[in-house]
């Protein structure tokens, strides 16, 4: 039986950074950027005020100086700067031939077209060509996360198609005879269909998407005509059936789909019946059908994988420390790797944790608020809420 760290980098060896793109700036944020943008031009365009004010020459300061006109942003002067001269500027605007300075319209004072300066040891006031970026600087490098301000970066410099990892795509099949839809009243044996909700939102949240959902009954030869008419995708998430009883169907269903199994279960609580498989490029999981199990087996595997497919980074979920709520109730240990989900929050500082009481890995209610995974140490070793620990965080 895989550990954890071991089913991970089987999954690493079996995956590979999805294909580039071009997709317009307003379908780019949170894209991962594949070629490094850059500068076009100088930016500043020019030599450009900083200030309201009057742009004039700085030898003459000291004496009054005529306006002989006005430069605003879009419309410069079109003319140069004799000594004892100067024009109306805006902030942006273009500084005129000769002007060496600008001076804030606050430190003049201004009788028609005359001004006196009051502050004569004020500094230029000149944005210099080029002092932002020059020609072909790198604005923002290949592998950013496109934030706002990246996007507007690219705006600014023209760059209107970037290239970014294509978004992964991912197929769910819910499966279970016992399943009806959240909008309806189950009837005797039926439960609510709560993971399908759950998925789509994590898929949603790691910045992937979901090109087709469907439920299929115990039934193995329905579900492979199910699975076979999905549309295209790059991951497959079987929710259910993960396990060995006799009505579990998923391993069948992935070798009969010609996917290859390369793990069946991991050392793992909740979620020790993980399937993962591959059939070229695409990959498969067969999730264990409770929803905690769902929600821990996705955050410890499928989240940082649907990172890895968008930016090539090979890393495992990253940890963090804190401590755990005075008063909480501590999860049992177990042989297993324990992964107990938790609520996280900031008091004193510093993160607390408190694990959620959840009666069982069914109990998709007692779920709710968790942000977090907690390492359970297997036996003899203990929680201490005194130390410090380790987490993950789920956001």
């Amino acid at each position: 039986m895989f550990s954890t760290s071991q089913a991970w980098q089987t999954i690493l060896a079996h995956s590979r950074q999805l294909e580039s793109v071009r997709v317009p700036l307003a379908a780019a944020l949170d894209r991962i950027l594949r070629t490094d943008a850059r500068a076009e031009a100088d930016s500043p365009p020019f030599d450009a005020s900083a200030m309201d004010g009057y742009a004039t020459r700085r030898a003459l300061l000291t004496q009054p100086i005529r306006v002989i006109g006005e430069s605003q942003a879009g419309h410069p002067f079109d003319g140069a700067i004799s000594p004892g001269e100067a024009i109306r500027i805006f902030t942006g605007a273009p500084i005129p031939a000769d002007a060496d300075c600008v001076i804030k319209q606050e430190d003049v004072t201004r009788e028609g077209d005359v001004i006196r300066v009051l502050q004569t040891d004020r500094p230029d006031f000149i944005r210099r060509r080029g002092e932002n970026r020059r020609t072909g600087d790198i604005i923002v490098p290949a592998g950013t996360p496109l934030s706002p301000p990246d996007l507007a970066a690219l705006a600014s410099a023209g760059i209107t198609q970037p290239e970014v990892t294509r978004v992964p795509r991912c197929a769910h099949l819910v499966t279970g005879n016992e399943l009806v839809a959240p909008d309806r009243t189950p009837a005797a044996a039926q439960i609510r269909d709560s993971n399908s909700t759950l998925i789509a939102a994590l898929l949603q949240s790691n910045g992937a998407e979901l090109v087709a959902h469907a439920h299929a009954r115990d039934d193995l030869t329905t579900a492979q005509a199910i699975t076979a008419a999905l549309p295209a995708h790059d991951v497959l998430l079987i929710s259910g059936g993960a396990s060995v009883g006799d009505h579990d169907f998923a391993r069948p269903l992935l070798q009969a789909l010609g996917y290859t199994l390369h793990f069946q279960a991991i050392n793992l609580r909740p979620g020790k019946p993980l399937v993962f498989a591959s059939r070229g490029t695409q990959l498969a999981f067969a999730l264990p059908g409770n929803p905690v199990s769902h929600w821990v087996v996705f955050q410890l595997f499928i989240a940082p994988l649907l990172q890895h497919l968008q930016t090539g980074a090979a890393a495992e979920p990253p940890r963090l420390t804190g401590r755990i709520a005075t008063g909480s109730k501590f999860p049992s240990a177990d042989a297993r790797q324990t992964f107990w989900p938790c609520r996280a929050r900031i008091a004193g500082g510093t993160y607390e944790l408190t694990p959620l009481p959840l009666a069982s890995s069914g109990d998709s209610s007692g779920l709710a608020g968790a942000n977090a995974l907690l390492p359970v140490p297997p036996p003899p070793h203990t929680l201490d809420a005194s130390q410090p620990v380790e987490f993950i965080s789920c956001p």
